[in-house]
């Protein structure tokens, strides 16, 4: 499991049935690959079910948020986060992440190789800070791409190698850079958070309104709690968003009839102009290729719970303890419910068949009363970057290159994704490229 999680978790779905079990240290694992058995679990069992030891292991960094919390609590944050987050809330979003996207194009230039997956981490970077926190591109969002980079290569020891087992006593340099970082973090949100609250009701960010928000009992959200909501909708809207975006345009790029239709629609729908909220319903083409990536390279590749109340599924006792994996990545790839499992074909989503899909077959979000609160966000803001990304650009892979992955937190690419630009318009003034390789041969090595 701790070499390759997704061929580890692959294989039991596909040679041990709806239901495997297996042991890792003293705890058990059930995968659960059946999605009437994976709704039951996630509507029906949910009171039983708290999250898993993963999600717990991401608590020194996003602290008690939506992700992590539980009961009372994890209802009345979720009660205060809802109404800014609903879909007409965030449309009033959309040109500012349409001007971050052509801002981001406008320094690509002519032949040059790029690194996509980096870009995209810096793009959707700037989107979270702008929408949701309050922050503008700087020297913050620099620090925090930073300390972003510094916790995923410690929460990858920590799932995949003996380092998950040490004591939290025993210090090693990983945990003090991590421990650092975080402090370094904590800084920087409080200082946002004080911002917010400054700027009062006029603020247009989902933190400045979380800030100045009031539960039923009159009470707002203290610091901790907003610092808390603040990492987790960063981690969740920035490093996410990014993923998919990067293997969009790497599955376009080795499907070009795919990209060509896509971007006639682009065209047609566009005309030239930027992408608003309101061409959402007609960039159908640009939506399906969202939806085809996001089956087949899910960030939240695995899902968990932890049994507190046991119960059967299946006939199975799920003990006390259990350790429950869902992965969108696995069912997503289930010929059960998609022919041809592993290839890219966005037309899937632009038939009737969806609707006949059973409700957990297809999962990148979640599902029951803790899907993610922000999905509406992310199909938004990945179809209008590339929707953009379309209209001013033509990338392509660079020959050679082969995807591996490197899953941790969320499901990573292992190294650059790079890319060969071609404008599709008027040269940007020459700009020097945060990254670049001088020939195919160094990425394959």
């Amino acid at each position: 499991m701790s070499r390759d999680p997704i061929a580890f978790m692959l294989e039991l779905g596909r040679n041990y049935g709806d239901v495997s079990h297996t042991t890792i240290g003293a705890s058990s694992l059930y995968m659960v690959n059946e999605p009437l058995l994976i709704e039951e679990v996630l509507m029906g069992r949910h009171r039983e079910c708290v999250k898993d030891w993963g999600a717990q292991q991401l608590v020194p960094l996003v602290g008690r948020g939506l992700l992590t919390s539980e009961g009372d609590f994890w209802k009345r944050q979720r009660k205060l986060a809802s109404p800014p987050l609903a879909p007409k809330r965030i449309a009033g979003y959309a040109d500012t992440m349409v001007a971050c996207a052509e801002r981001e194009c406008g320094a690509f230039r002519q032949d040059e190789v790029r690194d996509i997956h980096a870009d995209m981490m810096r793009l959707t970077l700037e989107i979270v800070g702008k929408t949701l926190l309050g922050f503008d591109t700087g020297r913050e969002a620099e620090r925090i791409s930073d300390i972003v980079h510094v916790a995923m290569d410690y929460f990858d020891k920590q799932f995949w190698t003996w380092h998950g087992i040490l004591p939290q006593w025993v210090v090693t340099k990983e945990r003090r850079a991590f421990r650092a970082a975080v402090r370094e973090l904590d800084r920087i949100m409080y200082a946002i958070i004080a911002r917010s609250r400054a700027r009062g009701d006029a603020a247009d960010d989902l933190l400045a309104r979380l800030a100045n928000a009031r539960d039923d009992t009159g009470a707002q959200m203290s610091d901790q709690q907003l610092r808390d909501e603040a990492v987790t909708m960063l981690l969740a809207g920035h490093e996410t968003t990014a993923l998919v975006l990067s293997y969009a345009v790497y599955l376009l790029s080795h499907n070009p009839a795919v990209a060509q239709r896509a971007r006639a629609e682009v065209d047609l729908v566009l005309g030239g102009r930027p992408a608003t909220a309101g061409d959402l319903p007609q960039l159908k083409q640009v939506d399906a290729v969202v939806r085809e990536t996001l089956r087949l390279y899910p960030p939240a590749f695995a899902i968990g719970r932890e049994v507190v109340i046991p119960f059967d599924l299946a006939g199975y006792p799920m003990p006390k303890g259990a350790q429950l994996t869902f992965s969108p990545y696995v069912v997503q790839r289930d010929p059960r419910f998609f022919p041809e499992p592993e290839r890219f074909m966005p037309e899937r989503w632009l038939t009737p068949r969806e609707p006949a899909l059973p409700k957990f077959a297809y999962f990148p979000f979640g599902g029951g009363p803790r899907v993610c609160i922000g999905n509406h966000f992310a199909m938004m803001e990945a179809t209008l970057v590339l929707a953009t990304m379309l209209q001013q650009l033509e990338l392509t892979i660079v020959p050679g290159y082969k995807l591996q992955l490197a899953p941790s937190v969320t499901l990573r690419p292992a190294g650059a994704i790079p890319v060969l630009v071609r404008r599709r318009g008027p040269a940007p003034i020459p700009r020097k490229s945060p990254w670049s390789l001088r020939a195919p041969a160094a990425v394959d090595a």
